[in-house]
């Protein structure tokens, strides 16, 4: 393994300066679950690392309507945090699946992400919570839709002196209900395919539905055109079947090592319909 040089910094003005003293050749970590993996198989080769530990900037959450909350935001926060689990429960969900407790314990939502795995379980829900990444550089801040962030496996709209600062939640109806499930060989695997649902019912009617699914596609997918047949419905189960149906359409699923294309795209669409059944049962 390559040595190299190691930094803590403060604040996010020496966490820029020394990524420019670097000139490309130094690479951020946070909880390092995944980048000091990568470091040992000799994947990535960095002259140094910088550690985001202490910037307090990257920490805490804030309450807007919605909620703001720092990228280095650990993941079992989200898992065990009570306003996280009864305001945002489909991902509290997702959190509690991502790996094992001492994995959890370490790893950061900001990294959860921008790993842009396909199989990312953050994803899905933050994905039909709408949520939005602040991403900040040298060059200044920007605003960036979570959908808008991915653009294929492990690849982002993020210039790599970039930082995920904050993960920014919008306002909910007081009538929404949410629910994630996932599907693995053991509990603590990565997702053989994984959902969200959102919905926002009234009077039994579908008024809003957000649908999103991991491991089925080259980035986290919002499933656009199924959201579309549930909206202004009775959610019943000749509806869900035909949703099942156009779940397996739309996703793009491959076949590799874990699984084959086919399972992936049967097993959507069950998890996708058991999950709008709890999400409406919530709602």
């Amino acid at each position: 393994m390559k040595k190299f040089d190691y930094h803590r910094p403060q604040t996010l003005k020496d966490a820029f300066r020394l990524m420019e003293k670097y000139k490309g050749r130094a690479c951020y970590i946070a909880g390092g679950t995944d980048v000091l993996v990568r470091v040992k198989k000799g994947a990535m080769e960095p002259d140094a690392l910088v550690s985001l530990r202490g910037i307090n900037e990257l920490k805490g959450y804030e309450r807007n309507g919605g909620v703001s909350f720092g990228s280095m935001t650990l993941i079992g926060e989200l898992e065990k945090d009570p306003f996280f689990s009864r305001g945002f429960p489909a991902l509290s969900q997702a959190a509690a699946v991502v790996a094992s407790p001492q994995i959890r314990n370490v790893a950061t939502i900001g990294g959860n992400l921008g790993n842009a795995a396909p199989s990312a379980d953050c994803a899905p829900p933050l994905l039909t919570l709408e949520a939005e990444l602040t991403l900040e550089g040298p060059g200044g801040k920007r605003v960036v839709p979570l959908e808008q962030f991915f653009q294929g496996p492990g690849r982002t709209c993020r210039d790599p002196l970039e930082i995920i600062t904050r993960i920014t939640i919008p306002p909910l109806s007081e009538k929404t209900g949410m629910a994630f499930l996932k599907t693995g060989r053991v509990n603590q695997d990565i997702a053989l395919t994984n959902a969200a649902v959102l919905l926002v019912m009234d009077k039994g009617v579908c008024r809003k539905c957000r649908l999103a699914v991991g491991a089925v596609a080259p980035v986290p997918l919002r499933l656009k055109e199924t959201e579309a047949l549930l909206e202004g419905q009775t959610i019943d189960e000749d509806l869900l079947a035909r949703i099942g149906e156009k779940v397996e359409q739309e996703i793009r699923p491959i076949t590799d090592v874990r699984t084959s294309e086919e399972y992936r795209r049967v097993v959507t669409g069950v998890i996708v319909t058991r999950a709008i059944r709890s999400a409406k049962v919530n709602s």
